[in-house]
This record gives C-alpha cells, structure tokens and sequence, in this order.
C-alpha cells in the first residue's frame, strides 16, 4: 500500500516537474516516469499477497505469488499453532530433519499441519520430500487451525 502512494505521489510531482521543463526534455522526463510507474505498478503487483484456500478435500497453501501446495484434506491429522522460526522463505525443507516443510513469505510460521501418512511435496530447488509436517503462516493463526480443524474432523465451514 506504501508504494502505491508513492506511485500516486510520484504522477503529481512529475506533473509538477513537467510543467517547468522546455519542450525538448519532457519527452526525456515523460519516458522516465512512464518507466518509473510501470517499475513500481509491478513491485505492487509482486508484493500482492494472496490468502490460503480451504475447500472441501484440499487446503491450498500459498507458496509465492503463482505457486501453491494443495494438501488433501483427508490426509491431515490435525492443524495447531506453533510458533516457529525457520530460515528462508517460500516452500523449504526444514534443516536438519528429514520430513518436515516450512512455507511462508518471511522465516516466520505460526502454524504446523500434522499429516496422518506422509505427502510428496516437490520443491523449486532441491529433491522432493516426503513430509509428515508443514510449517506454515496465517495473520490469524488460532481462527485458521480452528477452521482447519473443524474441516478435518468433517464439520462444516462457515
């Protein structure tokens, strides 16, 4: 949100800027802001986050702007809050284990989801694993393992 006030801010000082330049450089500055703006409009657009989906046999987890790792919900055993730090970002191994995955923006999780049997999980680098936990993040950590869970045990979503 920060940067796209910048963005807002940054057309009406070019406006500004434009009115005092001779014809000759408003070309040149009017290319740079155009520049400028679209390089801004796609940091935007690469920040944009999008939230983890709960459907009916599958919880889509996001692991970066187009990536997702959809675990079926029949083989969860249960979701619970655990605050853990994990260095990196975006789906990873966990160091020094061999069947847990962490996936968050930041090195920060909030959440693990116990698997009752282990799910294959491909990485962007590195070999598959086969994972018994995931480490993972949401702003509401309680509520998300509540809705999870209540998912699981074959409740119903609000």
């Amino acid at each position: 949100m920060t940067i796209l006030v910048f963005a807002v801010s940054d057309v009406v000082v070019a406006l500004l800027i434009d009115a005092k330049l001779p014809p000759v450089g408003r070309a040149v500055h009017v290319a740079w802001v155009l520049f400028s703006l679209i390089l801004t409009l796609g940091i935007c657009a690469m920040t944009a986050r999008t939230p983890h989906l709960l459907y009916d046999s599958v919880l889509r987890v996001r692991t970066g702007p187009f990536r997702a790792l959809a675990l079926p919900t029949a083989k969860l055993h249960k979701v619970s809050i655990a605050h853990r730090h994990i260095v990196g970002y975006g789906l990873r191994r966990v160091a020094d284990t061999e069947d847990e995955v962490a996936c968050s923006v930041g090195s920060t999780t909030q959440l693990v989801a116990e698997l009752r049997q282990p799910v294959l999980i491909r990485l962007r680098k590195g070999e598959p694993v086969l994972a018994r936990r995931v480490y993972l993040a949401a702003d509401d950590a309680a509520g998300a393992a509540e809705l999870i869970n209540r998912s699981i045990n074959g409740g119903t979503r609000p």
